[in-house]
């Protein structure tokens, strides 16, 4: 098709999706009476669809929401997250400073119990807030690159797109609270509509699995460690057992929570089994 960009009929009946000039987008508006009429091309810099493009000056191949370049690349033929991967990176920032009090806090038990056992929680939540940190600044860093320039890269490990009809009642769907997932009319699309945009989540079953086994982890040591320490209290030395206490309790409050949002929001990561409506 080699139209100017406009609006134009979509396979879907009553729908027009937005041309740009080299291909469809994922925009779309119910068709009016009004003929749709090609528009002039202006000398004007438009913002490239969402897709997969290089990244000017790197090797790598990056998720492009329409808007900003997002944590996500091509790596291995495959599309995976990055390492510490943060959005939106004020989460990151947020969390890690929350963290490094909270740190900061439990040094103070520490010196004031004069308990060596008391220095591992402050440690935890101090290399926590690192972490928490060093992800909000790499996802804060992506938002500064220049938007894509060249064509998407088109590849079979990224398909079906948002956007992509393959039959009749194509859109999206709503999966977990204001997530929502495109279905292509007869199958999910590995990517989901969130208030930071669209991400893709081909890593999603491995995500899913993982934070399904590190809830347990966390729950189970946790639950472990508090049975110990309360028994310790009783038959052993307080502070031993206060000390191995507090973070039994932390595991099994961060197991819990792990657990729950994560099998809750288990269809913004993996593909649901049934199509649409999924109520």
């Amino acid at each position: 098709m080699n139209a100017q960009p406009g609006w134009y009929d979509a396979e879907v009946p009553g729908v027009q999706r937005w041309w740009d000039g080299a291909q469809w987008t994922a925009h779309e508006r119910g068709a009016s009476s009004t003929p749709v009429v090609a528009q002039p091309v202006q000398h004007v810099a438009l913002r490239a669809p969402m897709g997969w493009f290089p990244v000017s000056g790197a090797s790598d191949v990056r998720w492009w929401d329409g808007a900003q370049w997002t944590p996500y690349r091509l790596r291995g033929g495959k599309p995976r997250p990055d390492a510490f991967a943060i959005e939106p990176g004020s989460n990151g920032f947020v969390l890690g400073f929350l963290f490094i009090v909270l740190g900061i806090t439990q040094f103070n038990t520490y010196n004031l119990s004069g308990q060596p056992f008391f220095a591992f929680t402050p440690v935890l939540f101090l290399v926590a807030g690192a972490l928490w940190l060093i992800g909000g600044l790499r996802t804060r860093q992506l938002t500064k690159l220049p938007a894509p320039s060249t064509s998407p890269v088109l590849d079979a490990s990224t398909r079906p797109l948002p956007g992509e009809v393959e039959g009749a009642g194509a859109g999206w769907f709503a999966v977990s609270g204001q997530v929502s997932r495109w279905w292509t009319g007869t199958r999910w699309s590995p990517y989901v509509g969130q208030k930071i945009g669209v991400r893709p989540t081909q890593h999603g079953e491995r995500s899913f699995r993982v934070s399904m086994i590190i809830g347990w982890v966390f729950a189970i040591l946790g639950t472990i460690g508090t049975v110990l320490g309360f028994v310790l209290i009783y038959a052993l030395d307080r502070w031993v057992g206060v000390a191995i206490v507090v973070p039994g309790l932390i595991g099994v409050v961060v197991g819990g929570l792990v657990l729950v949002l994560t099998y809750v929001r288990r269809y913004t990561l993996i593909l649901p089994p049934k199509a649409p409506p999924l109520a």
